[in-house]
């Protein structure tokens, strides 16, 4: 390979990504208009600069399309369960239910912003929990835009070894790594997730009522995360796999019991809180869903996640049918080789989080159907709304995700990272997180980030004559950072809250936080290390 290793080919690579934060934060543009630029330019850098071949982008465009496709499978699900839900007046209900559960506004939030999406998170992944997250905290009565916020900082407790670990196993399938090596990593990976997380939490009581709403919250959100955050840290050495089930159903059923007790069961809320928006209720004397009717498609949900993924012999009979695609190897002018794969990121459809949504609204329709929650007409209109809701993130999520194939065969990512190893040297650590952050922004996915720079990380670290098992947990706790902005997880959220058009305020608010805790847990390791 004699890829060059200059400033101009350094910047080139950079473009792509530099373009996309400028747009989408400085000038307002959406996801729908930013990416297929984007995704133009990684194109034509790739050709007239890196010489890679117009047959080179049609394999890679390919790979974009099937790997968006599996992601969309997510997506269209999760927003035609939403509308169900808002056709059968379900997130009234939802509503009406946890506040009798509990009449303390903030712990509500807590519960469908943090607790309950973690949960989520934790056996479905790809975003889910942020489609269900998001409209929950609005039918309660937060903004859209914190309804939003909120999720997307409090849902990373599953960011890592969420999913049954996948994007876990991705990393440490990449980089190599041994047994013990494989511990220390994902201790130290389990470590900083619950400090972040913890952070989150408390930066969302913060929004709500600034000291007071923290003061209020503490001694649950103490106890909540060290459940959570405290049992996966224990687990995730041991058993990585349902480490992170296991401490998020923990505090799913902790949360119900504080819910119980004289703090927060009791009527508490913050007339003034700017993340509010609270309207009168109108009475009604129609005869309404029950709060457990209204949540059938959370409880079928799960119920399936939990039958197909969790109980070995159902699981091992599932998981035997994969669907995947071949491409062919190709070769940029440089010499630059993307190896052939015969059997291209292989789709297990009957262990899949979109097949899984998908039959949780078959469920659930029939049964609102069936008890007269809809009219005539409802199916239709529900359609129509999933399609215009849907269209925008179909456009924004294929073209990213080309745009990370077409940056990754050419050899940009990998001139952008080489780039900065050299320029940095043992500082290198700190920026390590950073690389997570910009894989996951890249491709909207720790697991994708984590097979796309593990071995890099890995290489780093040999280089720096450091354990790989700091900058593997780095890395993917850089990813984790990342899925607090991720186009695919803010499209997520914005689709199913109609707050279309406000991705730069959102990226605004959340990136600096991001990027401050890489910047803390990069100079903490560097500082142990150095």
């Amino acid at each position: 390979m004699n890829l060059p290793m200059n400033l101009l080919f350094w910047a080139a690579s950079v473009v792509p990504v530099a373009f996309l934060l400028v747009v989408m934060m400085k000038f307002g543009w959406g996801v729908a208009k930013a990416a297929p630029v984007g995704m133009a330019l990684a194109g034509l850098i790739g050709v007239l600069i890196y010489r890679s071949s117009p047959g080179a982008l049609a394999v890679e465009a390919g790979k974009g399309v099937w790997n968006s496709a599996a992601i969309l499978m997510v997506i269209w699900p999760a927003v035609f369960s939403y509308e169900l839900s808002c056709e059968s007046k379900g997130f009234e209900a939802i509503r009406n239910g946890i506040q009798s559960l509990t009449r303390h506004e903030l712990f509500q939030i807590l519960i469908l912003g943090w607790i309950f999406p973690s949960f989520l998170q934790g056996i479905t992944g790809f975003g889910v929990a942020v489609a269900v997250g998001a409209p929950l905290l609005l039918s309660i009565g937060v903004s859209p835009f914190y309804s939003i916020v909120i999720v997307l900082l409090c849902h990373s407790q599953g960011g890592t070894f969420g999913t049954l670990a996948l994007a876990w196993e991705a990393l440490i399938d990449q980089a190599g790594v041994n047994g013990t090596q494989e511990a220390q990593a994902a201790l130290l990976a389990a470590a900083m997730i619950w400090v972040f997380n913890l952070m989150a939490v408390l930066l969302t009581c913060w929004f709500y009522g600034k000291g007071k709403g923290i003061r209020e919250a503490a001694p649950a959100v103490g106890i909540l995360s060290l459940i959570m955050g405290g049992g996966q840290f224990l687990l995730a050495p041991v058993n990585s796999t349902i480490c992170n089930f296991l401490s998020a159903a923990a505090a799913l059923g902790a949360a119900f019991v504080l819910s119980r007790t004289k703090r927060y069961g009791k009527e508490w809320k913050m007339a003034d809180s700017p993340i509010m928006e609270r309207k009168i209720q109108k009475e009604q004397t129609e005869e309404k869903m029950s709060f457990h009717q209204a949540f059938l498609p959370y409880y079928s949900l799960t119920g399936i996640t939990i039958f197909c993924l969790l109980i070995p012999p159902v699981y091992g009979i599932l998981c035997r049918w994969s669907v995947a695609l071949s491409f062919p190897e190709t070769v940029t002018g440089y010499g630059f080789v993307t190896k052939a794969d015969p059997a291209f990121s292989p789709l297990k459809p009957l262990t899949y989080a979109g097949t899984f949504l998908a039959l949780s609204s078959v469920i659930s329709y029939v049964y609102y159907q069936k008890k007269g929650y809809f009219h005539s007409g409802s199916l239709k209109a529900i359609w129509k709304r999933t399609v215009q809701k849907c269209m925008p993130s179909t456009v924004a999520i294929t073209c990213f995700i080309i745009m990370s194939k077409f940056m990754g065969s050419s050899g940009q990512i990998y001139v952008m990272s080489q780039g900065i190893v050299l320029v940095l040297g043992r500082f290198y650590i700190i920026a390590a997180p950073i690389f997570g952050i910009l894989g996951t922004f890249i491709t909207s996915s720790n697991m994708s980030s984590n097979i796309l720079l593990g071995n890099f990380q890995r290489t780093a670290a040999d280089l720096l004559q450091v354990s790989p098992s700091v900058t593997l947990a780095l890395q993917t706790v850089g990813g984790v950072l990342g899925t607090a902005f991720s186009p695919g997880c803010v499209i997520m959220g914005i689709s199913t809250t109609g707050f279309a058009g406000g991705e730069g305020k959102i990226l605004r608010m959340i990136i600096p936080w991001a990027v401050a805790c890489a910047i803390v847990f990069g100079g903490v390791a560097y500082l142990v290390l150095c």
